[in-house]
This record gives structure tokens, C-alpha cells and sequence, in this order.
């Protein structure tokens, strides 16, 4: 199984590329960058072949799959490029930038015998894995209200390549807002936690704080207030912002009938049950974890393991985001539409 990775930006070079060289089974065959000195530092690190051009590198007969580290703006044209030429994708998060580009993708992918796949990689942390299976084993009753934040400092902040003050005049028109930098993971999560759809949504996604070098501010929102009802009727909240200059905040609460459960507490994960014990669970492990979800997309091409989110999880995140979009626009509620 030949694999090679197209966009060799900072994701690539600290998550997905050190996972496949590492992976068994599957063979880093080559990179893909139209800056060309960074395709060649990587092909260099992993001795593997270096292409400029997407479209002749997609000509390779010897090549398998890729997985699709480009900005977010380029997914929907890259996406289709690889499936058309017969790859199997792995697509970092998200699938596209709005539900009509990802709609288009997921047509063509069904029009293929293809396996496409979304990295939403928190769908993989020992975190919320364990969560999930406790919630199924009934350690907190039944669920009946959630809280779930992803707040941070702002994306000059925290790249992988390091701070970057003018990250926003740079970089924003390639990944859009906090919705799609953040919000798309967490998103992504509720669905996974709770084996429901968001159905409806209530939203507030303002632009706070984040400005360009100019003093103007963002043209995208930088902070998000979701009010989210599942199809199984859970409700809950979902904030996601890039204006916390305090400590970083991640958790995941869910209130139950017997108890309740929170993520990154204590140990990893804390249950306050309804007669005041307290438990906890250790969530840590022995890897990188931000490396998981490119394993799962390898383990599905070599071992025919089922997708951890494939494109109709991707498609059906930004079906949501655009809903996000809409009731900040109306103020209103208003209803997920399913296709």
C-alpha cells in the first residue's frame, strides 16, 4: 500500500508524516508541496520521492492513497482530484469550507469504491473513547445535558510552527474562522459521543478580539456560542473560541440522571455521582496521540477496519456549521437539513 502525503505545512510534518514512516504495512511513498523546498526537506527526512504538482503526482500508477494536509480552501478541488484518480483520501478536518463544497465531494465519493476519510482525531483520544464506552455502560444514567468548550488563545498562538503574530493577515483566508479551526472538532464530537445528529442549532459567532496587523478586525467570527438539540433529543452547549489569553480550556461535561461525567479532570476523567462519591479513571497512554487518526485511516486500508469518520461525518459537520451561520445571521433557531 503505497501512501504519500500532499501539503507539507507544519500538520503534516509533526503528525501524519511521522505516523506513516512508522506505520507497518503501508509504504511512504511520496510528498506533495507547491513550495518546493518544502517538499524537498521532506522527501529528504523520509527518503521518499518529492512532487511540485498535484495533478502529476496523482498520475502515479504505484500510488494507493494519500492523505491531504493543503488549506482548507483547496479541499474540495483535492479531494476530488485524488478520487478521481482512483486514491483512497484521508482529508484533514474539515471536508471543506461549507456544506454545498463538501455535498460535491461526497457525490463524487460515492460515485467510487474509495474509502474517504475525515480527521477528526478527537474521535480517537483515550479521553473520549472511555468516556463514551462509560456512558454506554450507564456509569452516569442516562444522559440528559452537556457542556463541551475548546477555548485557547487564538491561532497565532498556537501553530505547530510556533507563534505567529500576523497569522491572520497571512493564513485567514485559508482556514476561515474559528468554526472551522475549532468548532468543527467539537462538532464532530457531540455526534460521536452520543451516537446522535445535531438536529437544530441556536447560535451566537461573533468576532471578539481577533485583529489584523492593521487594528481591523477578522473577517471571520473568533468565538462561537452553539445551543445544539440532538436527534435523540439531548441538548446541550457547545463554545468553541480563539479569545482565552487564560489556560486553555477543553473539557467535556455531561450531566446524567446518576451522576456526572467530566474530561480533562483530575486523572483524565472524574464522575460525580449523585450520592457525592467521587471516581476517577487515568486516560493517560504511552504515544502521541494527535497521531491516532492517521493509524485508523492506514488500519482501514490494511487491515479492512471500519473509518473512524468518513465523508458523510465530514459533509454532515459543515451541513451544521452552515446551520451555526444561519441563526447568528436571523437570531433563530434553525433546523440541520439532512440530504
Amino acid at each position: 500500500m503505497n501512501v504519500a502525503i500532499i501539503g507539507c505545512g507544519a500538520i503534516a510534518r509533526k503528525r501524519h508524516a511521522p505516523a506513516l514512516s512508522s506505520y507497518r504495512g503501508a509504504c511512504f511513498h511520496a510528498v506533495c508541496d507547491p513550495v518546493k523546498a518544502n517538499a524537498d526537506d521532506m522527501a529528504r527526512t523520509y527518503q521518499v520521492k518529492a512532487y511540485y504538482d498535484i495533478d502529476t503526482m496523482l498520475c502515479e500508477k504505484d500510488l494507493d492513497a494519500v492523505i491531504l494536509c493543503t488549506p482548507e480552501r483547496f479541499h474540495k478541488e483535492h479531494v476530488i482530484k485524488a478520487l478521481r484518480a482512483g486514491k483512497h483520501v484521508l482529508c484533514e478536518k474539515p471536508l471543506a469550507v461549507n456544506a454545498v463544497e463538501a455535498e460535491e465531494i461526497v457525490k463524487e465519493w460515492k460515485k467510487t469504491d474509495r474509502k474517504l476519510m475525515v480527521a477528526f482525531s478527537q474521535r480517537t483520544y483515550k479521553m473520549h473513547t472511555m468516556a463514551k464506552q462509560m456512558m454506554l455502560d450507564g456509569k452516569i444514567g442516562s444522559p440528559i445535558f452537556f457542556r463541551t468548550n475548546l477555548t485557547q488563545k487564538g491561532a497565532e498562538y498556537t501553530t505547530l510552527a510556533g507563534a505567529q503574530p500576523d497569522f491572520y493577515d497571512k493564513y485567514l483566508k485559508n482556514i476561515g474562522g474559528v468554526l472551522l479551526a475549532v468548532g468543527c472538532h467539537r462538532i464532530d464530537l457531540v455526534d460521536y459521543l452520543f451516537d446522535a445528529h445535531i438536529e437544530a442549532v441556536q447560535a451566537f459567532t461573533p468576532t471578539i478580539d481577533k485583529k489584523y496587523e492593521s487594528g481591523q478586525k477578522i473577517d471571520a467570527e473568533d468565538h462561537a456560542l452553539i445551543n445544539a438539540r440532538l436527534s435523540n433529543g439531548l441538548a446541550g452547549l457547545i463554545w468553541v473560541s480563539w479569545s482565552n489569553y487564560g489556560k486553555a480550556e477543553n473539557e467535556t461535561v455531561v450531566y446524567g440522571t446518576e451522576g456526572v461525567l467530566r474530561t480533562f479532570e483530575g486523572k483524565g476523567i472524574k464522575i460525580c455521582y449523585k450520592d457525592g462519591t467521587e471516581e476517577e479513571f487515568d486516560t493517560s497512554v504511552d504515544h502521541d496521540e494527535y497521531q491516532n487518526i492517521t493509524n485508523c485511516f492506514l488500519d482501514t486500508l490494511t487491515l479492512d477496519k471500519k473509518m473512524v469518520a468518513d465523508g458523510m461525518d465530514g459533509y454532515r459537520c459543515m451541513r451544521v456549521i452552515d446551520a451555526v451561520r444561519e441563526s447568528n445571521d436571523s437570531g433563530r433557531w434553525v433546523l440541520v437539513e439532512e440530504k
